[in-house]
């Protein structure tokens, strides 16, 4: 692409924010994006870009470094009107002087880039909300700067030899700004230094400026997806994780917040209005529930405890870290003040931009971090909750519905679900895996979730996932297209005798290293290096508080002999097809009037060790429901199929 066409640069552009932004803009504008090592990061950005409603063709990925006098850009980029400054180096316990050179070197670097453009027509900062509280040190502050800030900025056209604007940091001395240093942590008091070094900046050289303050960004108000955690998406981990037992601040604290895609949009409208030059615009969802409310709503939807206690900042900031697992930097963002909106109020009612729910937002938000591990996982299925539990895919619309076993979750049944050409939805069951415990028996819980279905569903269950499609299908068989079971538990040899003991089985499962999980599920793999990931992915859920308690106690009620001969009597019962699969390693005891497939080389979750083979065994019976047309009831069935797998 030709330099001179690009209208647009943006800095920042591989952080949340910008790459969001660069979405925004490039459905409409030619822009060029800064980035290091930009040759190798270009084809994931293009990437990003396309996939989230932006045009690729419309993006210069350019080798450069906000650090460096001049961005270290080879082409003068004039065609330039629209400089959107982004980039910042956000972490806590960062060093002194890394934030000050990324963060006010950085911005005046940028600032002093932009103003060379010969057809500028803004320099649009990013800042922060906290910049605009009542009780920030710049609140209220008087502009132009200082004699002495007068004349460092005097001399900043001349540093370009310099490798850095080093000597700016006499800045943080001012009296205004110097407590944040020690007291709030070198980000956000470079943050400060910044916007206040811009301010000076642009009141010198007349530099046609708009800061955008904006409040804590979650993920994507249409998917939750998000790049980041830092800051409050830890404190949602935490949560999650069953390690938050208090919150702090006061039942007041207003921790506000705004979607990144929302945020995107409102920056890229900024410069199209003449009005908000000049202006400090505010961005956040005002209806934010205050923070106690907004952690109870959460904890609600991800169906895990909320803290029932608020520690007062002052407490907490004079404990160790190490005692109260919380960064001492964040507390600086935990605070009762309300924050002016109204400028970008203004400017959102004047383009015509629609903020999105922040309920449903922040319920998407925690779907995405939960489905992703919190960022570990990013190319993981999007999964959300419902009702408490958490499902991929969507059981009221999916053909095909997989119930895992034993110590399983529904990440068990991707690389199946992944070869079956099917809609389907994975589930994990209540109290295991992901999902939340559920003050119901097993077969009221799956009668909910596929209440509002119109068809009969294939239900490919494994183990004690088998047991729970027998009982449905036995309740409901109208209701049900065929079954698909995999290693049947109450077909075969029973638990032994201390896997039946609930507290030791807890233990061993939450203590059990992963190599250990790995040889005990799925040993026909061997040593494999790394592990299976449905294994890795089950470990994890077995760390989290309850969970490997509940799976022992599951474990030991389907081992009762009154419970395994009920489902016998049951599925020998069944009206609807009916397949049964097991692996050669673990075989079937009990004889059953329904077709059974042995596969070799297996052991007692042949979907984990061998996927491919009991894929096959799941489309030849969804091929067997599509040929069955002989009434009105099965035309209705034609398509789907049913996998029932057991796990003991």
């Amino acid at each position: 692409m030709e330099t001179n066409v690009v209208d647009a640069m943006v800095t920042g552009g591989t952080g949340l924010i910008g790459r969001w932004l660069l979405a925004e803009l490039t459905r409409k504008r030619h822009v060029a994006a800064i980035v290091r090592r930009a040759e190798d990061r270009a084809p994931e950005l293009r990437a990003f870009v396309d996939g989230h409603g932006g045009d690729a063709r419309r993006l210069t990925v350019v080798e450069g470094d906000v650090e460096i006098p001049g961005l270290g850009l080879d082409s003068p980029f004039d065609a330039v009107r629209d400089v959107f400054h982004v980039a910042a180096r956000f972490a806590f316990r960062l060093d002194p002087d890394e934030a000050r050179r990324a963060n006010v070197d950085g911005a005046l670097h940028v600032a002093e880039w932009a103003r060379a453009r010969p057809h500028l027509r803004r320099f649009v900062y990013l800042g922060g909300y906290r910049m605009m509280a009542p009780s920030s040190p710049l609140h209220g502050a008087s502009w132009p700067l200082s004699e002495a800030e007068r004349a460092h900025l005097s001399h900043l056209s001349h540093l370009s030899h310099l490798s850095h604007l080093s000597h700016l940091s006499h800045l943080s001395h001012l009296s205004h700004l110097s407590h944040l240093y020690s007291h709030h942590g070198a980000y956000e008091a470079s943050k400060h230094e910044s916007y206040r070094a811009i301010r000076g900046f642009a009141a010198r050289y007349a530099l046609p400026w708009t800061a955008v303050h904006p409040s804590s960004v979650i993920g994507d108000a249409r998917t939750g997806e998000t790049t980041q955690t830092t800051g409050f998406g830890d404190l949602v981990a935490r949560l999650w994780n069953g390690q938050l037992p208090a919150l702090v601040g006061s039942p007041r604290t207003f921790l506000p917040l705004v979607t990144v895609d929302d945020l995107a949009r409102f920056l890229a409208t900024v410069p199209e209005r003449r009005e908000t030059e000049g202006q400090d615009l505010c961005v956040l969802d005002p209806a934010t529930p205050e923070l106690p409310d907004l952690v109870r709503g959460i904890a609600r939807h991800l169906g895990v405890p909320a803290p029932r206690r608020i520690l007062p900042k002052g407490l907490v900031r004079a404990l160790p870290r190490a005692l109260t697992g919380i960064e001492p930097e964040s507390l600086g963002f935990l605070s009762e003040e309300r924050y002016d909106t109204t400028a970008a109020e203004a400017h959102a009612n004047a383009v015509g931009l629609e903020r999105p729910p922040i309920a449903t937002s922040v319920a998407r938000w925690a779907d995405f971090l939960v489905s992703t591990r919190f960022g570990d996982d990013p190319r993981a299925d999007r999964g959300a909750f419902r009702h408490g539990t958490f499902t991929v895919g969507d059981p009221r619309t999916a053909e095909v519905l997989y119930l895992h076993g034993l110590p399983w979750n529904g990440d068990a049944w991707k690389a199946v679900a992944d070869r079956v050409s099917a809609p389907h939805a994975r589930i994990d069951l209540p109290g295991l895996g992901r999902s939340a415990p559920a003050d119901l028996d097993d077969l009221v819980w799956l009668e909910r979730l596929l209440n509002e279905r119109d068809e009969p569903i294939l239900l490919v269950g494994h183990s004690l996932g088998a047991a729970m499609a027998v009982r449905y299908a036995h309740a409901h068989p109208q209701r049900v297209a065929g079954l698909v079971l995999v290693s049947p538990a109450f077909l075969q040899r029973r638990a032994d005798r201390l896997l039946r003991i609930p507290p030791a089985v807890s233990l061993h499962l939450r203590r059990a290293k992963l190599a250990e999980l790995a040889h005990h599920l799925v040993p026909e793999l061997g040593a494999a290096r790394p592990p299976h990931p449905a294994v890795a992915s089950a470990r994890i859920d077995l760390q989290r508080k309850g969970v490997s308690a509940r799976t022992a106690k599951a474990l030991a009620r389907a081992s009762c002999e009154h419970v395994r001969q009920t489902l016998r009597d049951q599925l020998e019962s069944l009206p609807v097809p009916v397949t049964v699969v097991y692996g050669d390693h673990d075989p079937l005891l009990v004889a059953t009037r329904h077709p059974v497939h042995a596969i070799e080389r297996a052991g007692h979750s042949p979907h984990v060790s061998r996927p491919e083979a009991v894929a096959t065994f799941i489309e030849a019976a969804r091929v067997g429901l599509a040929l069955r047309r002989p009434s009105k009831r099965h035309t209705a069935l034609a398509g789907h199929a049913v996998v029932s797998v057991v796990e003991r």
